[in-house]
This record gives structure tokens, C-alpha cells and sequence, in this order.
């Protein structure tokens, strides 16, 4: 992956980068990260398509850069002052010291920082060099993407540089809103639609995809020291949070009884999504479909494992995907 930015970075001092280079970037960052994703934009005519790889490679580098996985190769040290301030004031605002190491949590917003001031260029019609901001800025020219969704997404990512602490579903719903409703917000803008309501079950869209990845990406969020289920709802079942890295918690009446509660909580969510495709242009109804299917499925599995997420990760083996992608085609009957 580093040869590939750095490759990137000599064609952008050299000028070379074009619109058509950048959505191409987008999409190798799309590739080789989702394939679900990839598997729902395929039913898109390109400009969608190209679009929707802008939107997902910024969204994909953003959660790199707090997790550690991705830092831009330019020079950030013009952002060395202000990173520093910034995260003086987040640890006062939180209340909460940063999860990883200083150095490396500076260098994190630091990053998040640079994100934000190409959103500013691209805000204020200057030019970018980036390919991910070329390809993104040629996107929002295209379609009304609002500019104050994508830097809520960067403020939702910014709460994972601490420890997670969320007390109720009302504090998850507010994150699930930050990370994955912004998303939901920007893609209909791109698929286009005509009754306002498609907003409202937009967020709801999100909504059911993050809690569904709550689920999903469980035991690794356990190794970040992440914990996104409500604290208040555990215990109201009698679940500790020191009991989640424990695998022997699956098994326990206690676990399978909240697990039925926050099944349920995602299914209303989900039923609340499922009004949004009907609300969108015909042409581009089959990839959020799509997506809905692989999710929905993956919800199936945590019931059929009575709610076991702690000892097994979800996921979709490759016969059900396979499955999955014809019956979205009309050959085979998905379910």
C-alpha cells in the first residue's frame, strides 16, 4: 500500500493527476477494502459509481487514520500547532485522556486536521491536489453533497481517539448518526430522490448499518479497547462490561436475553430503512438494496448463533454471497 501513495504523491508534485486518475485511486481504495460495498455499486452507471468511490475512500481514510492503519505521506508539520491545541481542548471537552499513546494521538489529529482544510479548499473553490480531494471535489460539483455532513462524519471519527463509554442507545444512536447517517445523507444526494422523507429514513439507514457493524466488529473493537454497546442496558441484564472479553459470556441466559433486546432495536431501524428505497430514483434503488441484503443476513446469523458475536466473528461465507449477488440480479431467490 505505501509504494502505491507514494507513486501517487510524485504524479501530484508533477501535475499529473487528472479527475479520471483520481476516481480511479478512489476505487483501487474500495476494492481493496469492501467488497460488500463493491458488490452494491456495481448495479450504478458510472458518474453514480464514481461518486459513490469518492464518498467511500474518504470515509475509508478517515477510519484509517484513527485507527493507525493510513497517515497521509505530506508533510503535516505546518499543522504541528494546531494539532496539539486541538487535542488539548478534546481531552478538556471529553473529560478523557486519548487511547493511544500522545504522539501517535497528535499525529492522528493532526491528520484528521489536514482532511478538514482540503474540505475548506474545496469549500472555498481553491484547488486540490490529492487524488482522494480531486476525486471528491469533481463529485460535489456533480452532486449536492453537504459539505457539513462530511465533517460530522470526521467529528464521530474524532470520539474513537478516546475510550468509548456510551451509557444508552440514545448516546450509540448519536454516534451511529456521526459515522454511518452522514454517509447514508450523502449517498441519497448522489442516488438522487424527490420526497424529503428519504432523509429521515436515510438516517435510519445508517442507523441499522453501524449497529449491525457494532455487532459485526466486535471482538476486534474489544482489542482497540472499544466498547460501543450501552453500559446501562448490559447491566440491566446483569452484564458487567469487564465480562465482554470473556467468550464464556456467549453461552449465558443473561447475554442471549440482551442480545434479543438489541436484535429487536436494530430490526426497528432496519424497517425504518427499508422505506428509503422505494424514495429514490429507479436507476439506483438495487445498490442500497443490495447493501440491505448482506446486512440483514449478517443480523440473521447473530440469531441463529442465539446471539453469539463474542466467540466467532460474523460475516458472509462465499456460497452466501454468491447466493446473495444472483438473487440481487433476479436468478436466485437470495433468502
Amino acid at each position: 500500500m505505501t509504494s502505491v501513495f507514494l507513486d501517487w504523491n510524485s504524479q501530484i508534485d508533477s501535475g499529473a493527476s487528472t479527475v479520471e486518475e483520481a476516481y480511479s485511486y478512489c476505487e483501487q481504495i474500495t476494492r481493496e477494502s469492501s467488497t460488500s460495498f463493491l458488490r452494491s455499486f456495481r448495479f450504478l452507471d458510472q458518474n453514480r459509481r464514481n461518486a459513490v468511490y469518492a464518498m467511500y475512500a474518504f470515509c475509508r481514510r478517515v477510519d484509517d487514520i484513527v485507527d493507525g492503519d493510513w497517515r497521509p505521506q505530506s508533510d503535516l508539520s505546518h499543522l504541528d500547532s494546531l494539532a496539539e491545541s486541538r487535542s488539548i481542548q478534546m481531552t478538556v471537552d471529553r473529560q478523557s485522556e486519548a487511547s493511544s499513546s500522545p504522539e501517535l494521538y497528535i499525529e492522528r489529529v493532526r491528520a484528521l486536521l489536514w482532511f478538514n482544510q482540503n474540505l475548506d479548499r474545496i469549500e472555498e473553490g481553491q484547488d486540490v491536489k490529492e487524488p482522494l480531494f480531486v476525486a471528491l471535489a469533481d463529485a460535489m460539483k456533480n452532486y449536492p453533497i453537504q459539505m457539513t455532513h462530511l465533517r460530522t462524519l470526521i467529528q464521530g471519527m474524532e470520539d474513537d481517539l478516546f475510550p468509548t463509554n456510551y451509557c444508552s442507545f440514545e448516546d450509540l444512536r448519536t454516534y451511529c448518526f456521526k459515522v454511518a447517517s452522514t454517509v447514508g445523507l450523502c449517498l441519497i444526494d448522489i442516488y438522487g430522490y424527490s420526497d424529503p422523507n428519504a432523509r429521515e429514513h436515510a438516517e435510519e439507514m445508517g442507523i441499522f448499518l453501524q449497529m449491525v457493524n457494532v455487532l459485526r466488529d466486535i471482538q476486534e473493537d474489544l482489542g482497540r479497547g472499544r466498547i460501543y454497546l450501552p453500559k446501562d442496558e448490559l447491566e440491566r441484564f446483569g452484564i458487567e462490561i469487564s465480562q465482554l472479553t470473556d467468550t464464556n459470556l456467549a453461552s449465558t441466559k443473561e447475554w442471549k436475553e440482551f442480545m434479543r433486546h438489541y436484535i429487536h432495536r436494530v430490526r426497528t431501524h432496519r424497517d425504518n430503512a427499508l422505506k428509503l428505497l422505494p424514495l429514490l430514483d429507479s436507476k439506483a434503488r438495487r445498490s442500497p438494496a443490495v447493501m440491505c441484503t448482506v446486512y440483514d443476513e449478517i443480523l440473521l446469523q447473530a440469531e441463529r448463533r442465539q446471539g453469539d458475536v463474542l466467540t466467532k466473528r460474523l460475516g458472509l461465507g462465499f456460497v452466501k454471497k454468491i447466493r446473495i449477488a444472483l438473487g440481487s440480479l433476479g436468478i436466485w431467490d437470495s433468502k
